[in-house]
This record gives structure tokens, C-alpha cells and sequence, in this order.
């Protein structure tokens, strides 16, 4: 058992139609994802993504809702585990990867980010995965 995890976020495919003319949603070429941090009453961190048709993520991440959590050492965290997206550095200060347990989609993260920094606008710095998101 893995005793560093911490809840980090929600993550929750919608229909493309309900987040896509949103001035906030995000889209990201690399998985043809568009992605929305949706505001509730208790704060807990939840992003709404939406595919495209050229999306290459596993089907269970499109369809399923999965819990994120962050960890202080990620490749000890994916070792012997069903990976479902490889580990990849999205932007900088930032890695994940995403694996089933118990057939549930599980996001594993490693940063160095403050939330600030994560959340909303973010700095998205070196950005793969929004790569047109904040240029100055």
C-alpha cells in the first residue's frame, strides 16, 4: 500500500457540447482533450474533460471517472501496476500517468507546482499538453 498518496482531484468525461464553447475550457492537441476546472460549493478540485474523435487515450479514461492523487515518487507508484496512459511530463514541474485499480481509472501525479499553479489559468509552462493556453 502506498502511504504518501494524497487526493489531488476529480476528473469526469462529459459530453464535448457541454464544455466547449466555454471561454475557460482548455484544449489539448496532444490527446485531442478539451478540459474544464468546474467550480462547486466544497472546492474539491474536479475537471471535466470531452473528447475528439482523434483522441488516442484508453477508453476506460474517456468514459470513466477517475480519482487523481499525488505522490512523492511516482515511478515507485506505477511499479506492477496496469497502465492505462504512460508517464509523461505534461508541463514543467508536473508528471502523471494514469492505471486501473480494480478496474478503476486511478491518476497518479508528481509536482512541484503550488495548486495556483495547476488550477485555472495555471502557468502551463512548457507546455505539451496545452500548448496555445496563456502565450504571452
Amino acid at each position: 500500500m502506498n502511504s504518501n498518496l494524497k487526493f489531488h482531484h476529480i476528473g469526469r468525461p462529459v459530453p464535448l457540447t457541454q464544455i466547449k464553447d466555454n471561454p475557460a475550457t482548455k484544449y489539448s492537441p496532444l490527446w485531442d482533450m478539451y478540459s474544464l476546472d468546474e467550480v462547486n460549493p466544497l472546492t474539491i478540485p474536479v475537471e471535466l474533460h470531452a473528447f475528439g474523435p482523434k483522441c488516442t487515450l484508453d477508453a476506460h479514461i474517456q468514459t470513466e471517472p477517475h480519482v487523481a492523487f499525488t505522490t512523492d515518487d511516482i515511478e515507485s507508484a506505477l511499479k506492477n501496476e496496469t497502465i492505462i496512459m504512460p508517464l509523461y511530463q505534461p508541463f514543467a514541474g508536473y508528471q502523471c500517468a494514469m492505471i486501473l485499480v480494480n478496474g478503476q481509472p486511478i491518476e497518479r501525479i508528481e509536482t512541484t507546482l503550488s495548486e495556483s499553479e495547476i488550477w485555472g489559468d495555471g502557468i502551463f509552462k512548457d507546455s505539451i499538453l496545452y500548448p496555445d493556453h496563456n502565450k504571452a
